[in-house]
């Protein structure tokens, strides 16, 4: 099993998910960008559109629209977006 590290996605008016991924990968405003455990620190504007992340121990995506925001990735990966849904 791939390592996992600790993905949370909020808006502000909700924490809309909270667990433990082996990946993430979001729109950033240059393009799309993945994240795994152990990525240096980034800190990246992100545009509308879908996102993926799989959760630890998972062979299948978990998808989600978001309407742009921002990811920090310190170890944990924070994205903060001001409207998301489940695709």
């Amino acid at each position: 099993m791939a390592k996992a590290f600790h993905l949370e996605i909020v808006t502000p008016e909700q924490r809309f998910y909270s667990g433990e991924v082996e990946i993430v990968i979001v729109p950033t405003v240059t393009g799309e960008e993945g994240y795994m455990a152990g990525h240096t620190w980034a800190c990246k504007l992100l545009k509308a559109g879908g996102m993926r992340y799989r959760e630890a121990g998972s062979k299948d995506f978990r998808h989600a629209k978001i309407d742009g925001g921002f990811i920090d990735v310190r170890g944990d990966a924070l994205v903060f977006t001001d409207a998301v849904t489940a695709e």
